[in-house]
C-alpha cells in the first residue's frame, strides 16, 4: 500500500473514532435526560438499554424484518445455486 492509500485509511479511521465518540457522548447525554437514546425524542417504551421512542422501535422492527427476509432470500438462492436440482 503506498503512502496516500495509508494516509486515506488514517483519514478514515480517525474520523471515524471521531464520529463514534461524539455519537456516543451525545448518547450518554441523553440516556441521563431519559430521553431516546437513539434519537433523543420523547421516550414511549423502554427496552434492556433505556427509553426509546414509537418512531425507533418501529424502525428496528422493520430493520430486523427486513433482515430476516433477506437472509431468507440469500439463504433460497444459495441453495438453488448448490443444491441438487
Amino acid at each position: 500500500m503506498g503512502k496516500i492509500g495509508l494516509n486515506v485509511v488514517l483519514l478514515i479511521t480517525l474520523v471515524l473514532v471521531g464520529l463514534y465518540a461524539w455519537r456516543s457522548k451525545r448518547r450518554e447525554a441523553w440516556i441521563q435526560a431519559q430521553r431516546c437514546y437513539a434519537c433523543g425524542a420523547a421516550p414511549s417504551t423502554r427496552d434492556k438499554v433505556g427509553h426509546l421512542c414509537g418512531d425507533c422501535v418501529q424502525t428496528r422492527t422493520i430493520q430486523r424484518w427486513l433482515a430476516g427476509f433477506m437472509a431468507l432470500v440469500v439463504g433460497g438462492i444459495a441453495a438453488w445455486w448448490h443444491g441438487p436440482f
